[in-house]
């Protein structure tokens, strides 16, 4: 196994995530920017439950979230699983967790990268946590794309955008990658109150500043 291991590595050399430096996933340039905290927030867009991030949204954050989104490298899974795990151990300090409720990518982005992107961290961290991942949510109607819409226009966009397939009882616990305005968890709330659920805290793995 090892020898397999070094020749990949000889083909194929590890590159750092952030800034394609040869080497390791992330270099020590780039690790300050990679560096887990606890990063606490309760009142974005009038979400009523905190949220609880590691990593300060960066330049290159963008890169990891990136390598892990759309290229589904594995260096890049490892550490926003690290990161989103180093959220949930703050989030277990404070707030009661029964199970993972994954933040669902739209179906036709979900098809196109050939996996449900969160809820694939969601399960491996369910595999070392000992809480079960429930993948409750779905989309119910065409959104557009975010990244270029405003706070308000992120809302409207999303306002009715996901329903819930069945009620559990408990106390749940979101888990998405990023949070910007919050917009995507106060739906996904939402969406679970609507069957009865009731929503303690949601986890990410990196914080940005809100948009306007």
């Amino acid at each position: 196994m090892n020898s397999l291991t070094s020749l990949r590595e000889l083909i194929f050399p590890v590159r750092c995530l952030g800034c394609d430096q040869l080497g390791i996933s992330i270099c020590s340039g780039c690790r300050k920017f990679w560096h887990p905290r606890i990063i606490k927030t309760w009142s974005r867009s009038d979400i009523s439950f905190p949220i609880y991030s590691s990593i300060p949204y960066s330049p290159i954050a963008g890169r990891v979230l990136l390598a892990a989104k759309e290229n589904s490298l594995e260096l890049a899974d490892n550490l926003l699983e690290s990161a989103l795990l180093h959220s949930l151990h703050g989030a277990r300090v404070q707030s009661q967790c029964d199970f993972l409720i994954p933040i669902p990518s739209r179906n036709s982005v979900a098809r196109k990268r050939g996996r449900q992107f969160v809820s694939v961290l969601s399960r491996k961290i369910s595999e070392s946590e000992g809480l079960p991942t429930e993948e409750l949510l779905t989309h119910i109607r065409k959104v557009r794309d975010q990244s270029n819409l405003d706070a308000k226009d992120r809302a409207e966009n999303l306002e009715g955008a996901l329903v819930s397939l069945r009620f559990i009882s408990g106390r749940a616990v979101l888990i998405d990658d990023l949070v910007t305005t919050g917009a995507t968890l106060r739906e996904a709330a939402r969406a679970l109150r609507a069957v009865g659920i009731v929503v303690s805290a949601a986890v990410t793995a990196c914080v940005a500043e809100p948009l306007r």
